[in-house]
C-alpha cells in the first residue's frame, strides 16, 4: 500500500468512526508507528485531521472527507438544478457525452431525460437509472462498485473510457481554487475524472458556488485543462473576476424561459 493509498484509507476510517487511535491504524493498514506518525503529520498540515495524544479525528472542515451521495443531493438543490438545465441546453443533437458522479450530473440527466438523439457514457448508476424508460442511449463504463458514490470505478472503468471519444465531458468537482484548481475526495474517483478528460473534445465543470474557493484532497485537473465552468449566480463577485483573468470562461446560470 502506498502513502496515497494509506491517506484514503486513514481519512475513510475516521469518516466512519470520527477518531481512532495510531494503534489501532497500524494494524488495520500494516505498518509500523513510524509510518503511521509520518502520514498522521502530512495529514494534519493539509487540514484534513486534528492529531491528539494516541491518535487523530477529522478536522471540523468537511474537505477532508467525502459526504454520501445522499447527503449532497439536497444541498444546494435549486442552484444545482439551474446548472443542470444550463449545462442541457449546450447539449446537442447527435452527440456523444459523459456525465460524472454527483447529486449536480444527476440534475443535468434529468434535464436531458426527454431528448432521444444522445449517446451517455457515465459511471454513476443513479445517472443510470434516470434514463431508465427514455429514449437516451446510455453506456454504463464497467469496474469495481463504489459503495459511497454508488458508481463504478478502478482501472477496469479507466480503460474502457479510454476507447471512447466524447464531445464533451461533464465534470462534477468537490472544491475549486485559483492555485489548485479542480479538486475532488477520493485518488480512484480522480483517476477516473482524469481519464474522461483525456477522451473529451470539451471539459465543461458543473460546480455550484459553494464549491469555489475550497480545495479538496486530491487534484482533478488544472484551469488550462477544462472549457467552461457552469455555476450559480451566488459565486462572488471578485472571485469570478478573478478567474476570468486567468482565461476562465465561466457562465452562471439563469432560469430556463419556459
Amino acid at each position: 500500500m502506498n502513502e496515497g493509498e494509506r491517506f484514503k484509507s486513514i481519512m475513510d476510517i475516521l469518516y466512519q468512526e470520527d477518531l481512532v487511535s495510531s494503534e489501532k491504524l497500524e494494524k488495520i493498514l500494516g505498518v509500523s508507528s513510524v509510518t503511521i506518525r509520518r502520514d498522521l503529520q502530512k495529514l494534519t498540515k493539509k487540514g484534513l485531521i486534528v492529531r491528539y495524544r494516541g491518535g487523530a479525528m477529522l478536522a471540523k472542515s468537511k474537505l477532508g472527507h467525502e459526504p454520501t451521495l445522499g447527503e449532497r443531493e439536497s444541498e444546494n438543490l435549486s442552484n444545482k438544478r439551474l446548472i443542470g438545465q444550463t449545462a442541457a441546453s449546450l447539449v446537442k443533437d447527435g452527440e456523444v457525452i459523459a456525465l460524472d458522479v454527483g447529486s449536480t450530473a444527476m440534475e443535468l440527466a434529468k434535464a436531458l431525460k426527454a431528448r432521444s438523439n444522445i449517446t451517455v457514457f457515465t459511471p454513476s448508476l443513479p445517472i443510470a437509472n434516470i434514463f431508465l424508460n427514455t429514449n437516451v442511449t446510455v453506456y454504463i463504463v464497467g469496474g469495481i462498485l463504489q459503495h459511497k458514490e454508488v458508481c463504478v470505478g478502478g482501472p477496469i472503468a479507466r480503460s474502457i473510457i479510454r476507447q471512447y471519444h466524447f464531445d464533451k465531458f461533464f465534470l462534477g468537482v468537490a472544491g475549486i481554487s485559483e492555485t489548485a484548481g479542480m479538486t475532488d475526495f477520493g485518488m480512484d474517483e480522480v483517476e477516473t475524472k482524469k481519464a474522461f478528460i483525456e477522451r473529451a473534445r470539451e471539459v465543461i465543470v458543473l460546480a455550484d458556488s459553494s464549491k469555489f474557493s475550497k480545495t479538496s484532497f486530491a487534484t482533478i485537473c488544472k484551469f488550462n485543462e477544462i472549457d467552461q465552468i457552469i455555476t450559480d449566480y451566488d459565486l462572488d463577485s471578485q472571485l469570478q473576476a478573478n478567474l476570468k483573468k486567468k482565461g476562465v470562461d465561466i457562465v452562471v446560470a439563469s432560469c430556463s424561459e419556459d
